[in-house]
């Protein structure tokens, strides 16, 4: 859940932010006058790989801050006209906070902030069985669109060494819908003739859908694949009452999957995290392809009916 964080908080977690970083920071901040930790600690997420985005108030920053950034290879320096919010953000953490990147700030004023985290954080347990639980993907969604528009609204004043080879993108800049397009394509490389579309559940969830997989039955596929049936009743009524009696040994029958059917005119079909399948599923491309073949087996059972 989220955590609360005051002026002694705020200077622990912008520096373990930093230190933390895997792979992409962005650093939204009005003001800035970099001690030598932070300076440092950015110049090492340099040096393991981290792509960096500062993000400032046009007109000011100092031309001694300004070069010290301007050093540092694969950070992309911007700044914007209207600036005043203040942000830190990478893959794991999301913090939004009143304290600019200024050491006077750190030592002198009164701040506060709120962290919000994709991972466990055992020291916020407190006792409280929810304290450390992650904070849900749906509540980073605002906050990652005002990013984007921040972004968007900035002059880019000296690009990273991957802007410059590659392209300027980031992942963790990518809205929900934008990484479920991503995904749709993939599945409908990797189902070739059959094709999904993707619609949304709400709350920034998007789901998969294939109308016609097999004739009269549709396919979805979000954290569950459903299978929506439409077939003769008298045999779906036979089959239905059959798998109830077989429950126990047909929960298995799909390797790699649990099978469920509850609803005479829906199978489910979940993952089973604990068979060896998923061992091998390193890439989203494997994970798409293990899902195809249990598809394509549940698709073979119900021709059976």
């Amino acid at each position: 859940m989220p955590k609360f964080l005051n002026t002694q908080g705020l200077s622990e977690w912008i520096p373990r932010i930093i230190e933390e970083t895997e792979r992409e920071l962005v650093i939204i901040t009005p003001y800035m006058q970099l001690s030598d930790k932070i300076f440092n600690l950015l110049v090492k997420a340099d040096k393991r790989g981290v792509e960096t985005i500062i993000i400032y108030r046009e007109n000011k920053l100092s031309e001694k801050e300004k070069e010290k950034l301007k050093s540092i290879d694969n950070l992309n320096l911007m700044h914007h006209p209207n600036l005043h919010a203040k942000c830190y953000y990478n893959e794991n953490y999301l913090l939004v906070a009143s304290m600019n990147l200024y050491e006077y700030s750190e030592k002198n004023n009164r701040e506060m902030g709120v962290l919000l985290h994709k991972i466990s954080i055992p020291e916020f347990d407190n006792n409280d069985p929810w304290g450390d639980n992650p904070d849900d993907d749906t509540i980073f969604e605002d906050a990652i669109q005002e990013i984007i528009e921040i972004v968007n609204g900035s002059h880019l004043e000296k690009k990273s060494r991957e802007t410059l080879t590659d392209c300027f993108e980031m992942k963790i800049l990518k809205t929900a819908k934008e990484k479920a397009e991503e995904s749709l394509n993939k599945i409908n490389k990797a189902f070739i003739h059959k094709k999904f579309k993707l619609e949304e559940e709400g709350f920034g969830n998007y789901k998969f859908v294939c109308k016609s997989y097999m004739d009269k039955v549709d396919v979805i596929m979000g954290y569950r694949i459903e299978f929506k049936i439409q077939i003769d009743e008298k045999k779906l009524t036979n089959a239905f009452q059959n798998f109830q009696k077989n429950r126990d040994q047909m929960e298995f029958s799909i390797k790699g999957f649990k099978l469920y059917w509850n609803r005479i005119e829906e199978l489910l079909l979940y993952d089973d995290s604990k068979h060896y399948y998923w061992k091998k599923a390193v890439t989203k491309e494997n994970t798409i392809l293990l899902r195809k073949k249990g598809i394509d087996d549940v698709i073979e059972f119900i021709k059976s009916f």
